[in-house]
């Protein structure tokens, strides 16, 4: 796995690169923003982590900026910004998880492995037989269209559809899409299921929020 950690303080970047390396991940540094993204132009990396506070630009604008350029490596937000609205923006500009400093190495660990294990695919490779199918590039071929997915968004479909006819808890999803043993207060699943309304518009495919019970996806069978 190679990790690109965008971080300017020269001493936790010498601790984080040297602790993940000796967990067998490559690790590529950047203190400003304008490397960072250079670097992640190449296409070689398996995940970000992204501190928000950068010497030559916020690391909002950085998360945008990869997002906007297609990118579907994860990224992994690394910050001491606590603020409920920090994390609300992050995530809704496309980051797949948010760590607030200070942390324990060996959750930053966890959240690195579960990301990767989510990035490399869904577990289950569901098909509704001549309505749906995923590829593993985080494709969702129908009928008559492709609808590409980040990797995140493509493993929650990918269980809904799995799970297709039951409305799925929230719980269930923290857990086997996000990684989560327990909710902590995150509302990643909503905005996810945003992202994909809007990609899934006019397909075959419908989430369903219930509302105090969970997800549930309807398959237009066509």
């Amino acid at each position: 796995m190679r990790v690109l950690l965008i971080e300017d303080n020269e001493r936790l970047v010498a601790a984080l690169a040297q602790g993940l390396r000796e967990e067998g991940i490559d690790v590529v540094a950047a203190g400003e923003a304008g490397v960072a993204l250079a670097r992640a132009a190449r296409g070689d990396l398996d995940l970000v982590v992204l501190d928000l506070g950068l010497p030559d630009r916020d690391g909002m604008d950085v998360l945008r900026d990869l997002r906007s350029s297609q990118s579907h490596v994860p990224i992994l937000v690394l910050t001491a910004r606590d603020a409920v609205e920090s994390r609300v923006q992050a995530l809704n500009l496309g980051a797949d998880d948010y760590l607030l400093k200070p942390f324990a190495f060996a959750e930053l660990l966890a959240r690195i492995r579960a990301l990767s294990r989510r990035a490399a695919g869904p577990r289950w490779s569901p098909r509704v037989e001549g309505v749906v199918s995923f590829d593993d590039e985080h494709g969702v071929q129908f009928a008559d269209q492709r609808v590409l997915l980040s990797p995140r968004e493509h493993a929650m479909l990918a269980y809904l559809v799995r799970r297709r006819g039951e409305v799925v808890p929230r719980g269930d999803i923290l857990r086997e899409v996000f990684g989560y043993v327990a909710d902590p207060g995150t509302n990643a699943i909503d905005v996810h299921l945003t992202h994909l309304r809007r990609k899934l518009a006019g397909t075959a495919l419908t989430l369903e929020t219930i509302r105090g019970v969970g997800i549930r996806v309807k398959v237009e069978e066509r």
